[in-house]
């Protein structure tokens, strides 16, 4: 039997925080442009949500163990027959796009995939070869001094408290990981010049796969996965601290992948970790940022001065009471409650008059009932309501207007449901009174 191949593969295989959610969001949301141009995205799908982020499928159809990348507890899978049936729709989505080309090329976006074992990449690998002639795989480089933050900020937001020290040489473990298992077909490409390109990050990624720089300049690219505030880290901090994720058996709180999210959107100071000039962990970094540059003979850029800004200015405190008395789950806000009661404390002195709104605003959270709607909300996803928006959009701007609102509410940074607000917006006589917060 003949199998109808491809004519190249390319695996997009990270590495975190390199604006891999970006690409994806926007390869997923232009993916008849990338069709028109020979170039298939797939859009897998398990019980109505989308995955332009492929990094599930893949660890559902290659992970030997797909609890140790996390994707249990990403999909809320209880037991083993629960990940049994994910990797079957997923097994059977994958192979239907392998064998069945709808174009010259096939690109795959996975980052968890620099996370593999070399057991379960070989496989990834002869699997893919299978299919195409020539398979390809691009990772973008990020400095290690840079990345550090970012991952502390997104580790936080996950409900992990991690020491930046332990994160030393985790850039460079990614990488060895990809160049050991792909080290003849591997394309390093550095995040710092993509990110200046004339197109942006995306624009530039497109252009890399040998689409139209002309055309490309013409799409609407958005960014994703913005950076949290200094504030939004120290109160996620906090209640890491008492109420960590994985310790259910031991503080009796369980923790759901994005419950932190309305704190995550906090606006304040750009975070940045503090103390870290002239540390030792400066210094780690900076040795194993020039490691890299040596290997893959490109430079990365200096990181700017830093500066102590102040925190919990005016645009912080207007939206913190509401931004806590979003968490979910009670002892979360009572956390939070704490955690500025002792800061309120901590700036009697030296800030006055911002230690007696943060004083009034504990003393106002919301420490009575649970927020079961939200919960319900979270658990039919943002794609529920962005597909029931596109539903009813021809009936009623006003209706596709309020459902694509809820979806932005579970999804503040979708390029695509972002875009349908302002159209909705545009196309609407009014706004529906729905809380965005």
């Amino acid at each position: 039997m003949t199998i109808k191949r491809y004519k190249q593969i390319i695996l997009h295989a990270g590495l975190h925080k390199t604006g891999t959610s970006s690409i994806q969001n926007n390869c997923h949301k232009y993916r008849d442009w990338l069709q028109e141009h020979g170039v298939v995205y797939p859009a897998f799908q398990y019980r109505g949500k989308l995955f332009p982020n492929h990094s599930e499928p893949l660890i559902a159809v290659f992970g030997t163990k797909p609890g140790k990348y996390g994707m249990p507890q990403r999909l809320m899978l209880d037991g083993a027959p629960a990940i049994a049936a994910v990797t079957d729709v997923f097994s059977r989505q994958l192979q239907q796009v392998l064998e069945h080309p709808g174009g010259d090329t096939l690109l795959l976006s996975a980052e968890m995939v620099c996370e593999f074992s070399s057991k379960d990449i070989k496989v990834l690998r002869r699997h893919l070869e299978k299919f195409t002639a020539s398979l390809q795989v691009i990772a973008l480089i990020r400095s290690p001094q840079s990345s550090v933050e970012s991952i502390l900020q997104q580790r936080c937001r996950g409900g992990n408290l991690v020491e930046p020290d332990s994160l030393v040489g985790v850039v460079t473990e990614r990488y060895k990981t990809l160049q050991h298992g792909f080290a003849d077909i591997l394309q390093v490409l550095n995040y710092h010049d993509a990110r200046d390109h004339s197109l942006g990050l995306v624009g530039c990624f497109l252009c890399h796969l040998g689409l139209p720089q002309a055309e490309v300049a013409q799409l609407d690219l958005a960014s994703t996965n913005a950076r949290a505030s200094m504030e939004a880290y120290k109160l996620m901090a906090a209640i890491n601290r008492v109420y960590p994720a994985g310790k259910t058996s031991e503080h009796g709180v369980r923790r759901h992948i994005s419950d932190m999210h309305s704190l995550y959107a906090l606006p304040g100071q750009p975070f940045q970790i503090e103390g870290i000039a002239q540390s030792r962990l400066s210094e780690s970094l900076y040795a194993e940022s020039a490691a890299l540059e040596r290997e893959l003979g490109f430079s990365f850029p200096p990181l700017p001065a830093r500066t102590s800004p102040a925190l919990w200015e005016s645009e912080t405190l207007m939206a913190l009471e509401s931004a806590i008395n979003l968490l979910e789950n009670l002892k979360l806000r009572e956390v939070a409650r704490d955690f500025l009661l002792a800061e309120a404390a901590r700036l009697k002195t030296s800030a006055p008059g911002t230690s007696a709104v943060l004083d009034f605003i504990a003393h106002k959270v919301d420490l009575k009932q649970e927020l079961t709607t939200g919960l319900i909300l979270e658990k039919l996803g943002a794609d529920y309501f962005k597909y029931a928006a596109l539903q009813v959009e021809r009936g009623s701007d006003d209706m596709a207007l309020w459902l694509m609102l809820i979806a932005q509410q579970l999804r503040p940074q979708a390029a695509f449901i972002n875009e349908r607000v302002e159209h909705y917006r545009e196309k609407s006589s009014k706004t529906p009174g729905t809380n965005t917060d």
